[in-house]
C-alpha cells in the first residue's frame, strides 16, 4: 500500500512539474502564431505624401480652385488633366444679345437655378450653361422641373468633357478633414491619399 501511495505522489508531482514547464512553451507558441497571421498586421503608409482630388468637370474646377485656396496655399497644389468623359449638358442656346441672356439668368435665379452666361466664343456667345450631368435621366428630370416653372427653350446635349484633378503636395495633418469636407460639396469627386513626386 505504501508503494502505491508513493508511486501516486511521484506521478502527481511529475504531472504538476510537466504542466508548469509546458505553459510558457504554449504561450510562446500562441505568440508566434499571432505574429504569422498577416491579416492581423496593419501597415501604416509611410510614403504617402500627397492627396489627389478629382475628377472635376470644367465648371466645377473653377469653384474648386477658389475654395481650396482657403485651405492650402497656391504653391502646395497643381491642377492636372484627368482624362475625359461623356456628360449631359443642360443649357439655353445662344440668345440675341447680352441683355436677353441676363434677363433669362435672372428668371433662372428666381426659381433657384444657378447658371452661367457663356461669353468665350462666337458659337456659344450669350448661351447659358445650367449644369452638367453624368446621368442622362438626371438631366431630363432637371429639364422637366425647369419647364414646369415656366422657363422654355432649355436643351440637353451629349458632350465630351475634359476632366481635371487637383494634386495637393505634403498637406498639413489638419488639412485632410478640411479637404474631405470640401469633397462632399462637389458631387462625383473623391479624395485619395497617394504617393507622388512634384515635377
Amino acid at each position: 500500500m505504501k508503494i502505491i501511495l508513493i508511486l501516486l505522489l511521484i506521478i502527481n508531482a511529475a504531472v504538476y512539474f510537466a504542466s508548469i514547464q509546458s505553459r510558457p512553451l504554449q504561450s510562446s507558441r500562441t505568440h508566434s502564431l499571432n505574429e504569422s497571421n498577416p491579416e492581423k498586421i496593419v501597415l501604416l503608409p509611410s510614403d504617402e505624401n500627397c492627396f489627389e482630388w478629382g475628377s472635376f468637370h470644367e465648371e466645377q474646377i473653377k469653384y474648386a480652385e477658389a475654395v481650396i485656396a482657403e485651405v492650402i496655399s497656391e504653391q502646395s497644389y497643381e491642377v492636372e488633366e484627368a482624362g475625359s468623359t461623356m456628360m449631359y449638358w443642360l443649357y439655353v442656346p445662344p440668345l440675341a444679345n447680352k441683355e436677353a441672356a441676363n434677363r433669362t439668368i435672372n428668371k433662372l435665379r428666381n426659381i433657384g437655378i444657378v447658371s452661367f452666361r457663356i461669353k468665350d466664343n462666337d458659337q456659344w456667345k450669350n448661351a447659358i450653361s445650367l449644369d452638367l450631368f453624368v446621368d442622362e435621366q438626371a438631366a431630363i428630370n432637371q429639364l422637366k422641373e425647369i419647364e414646369k416653372k415656366g422657363i422654355t427653350g432649355v436643351m440637353i446635349e451629349n458632350r465630351s468633357v475634359l476632366l481635371k484633378k487637383i494634386i495637393i503636395y505634403n498637406p498639413p495633418p489638419q488639412a485632410k478633414v478640411q479637404l474631405q469636407n470640401l469633397t462632399e460639396q462637389f458631387e462625383g469627386t473623391h479624395l485619395v491619399q497617394t504617393q507622388c513626386e512634384r515635377l
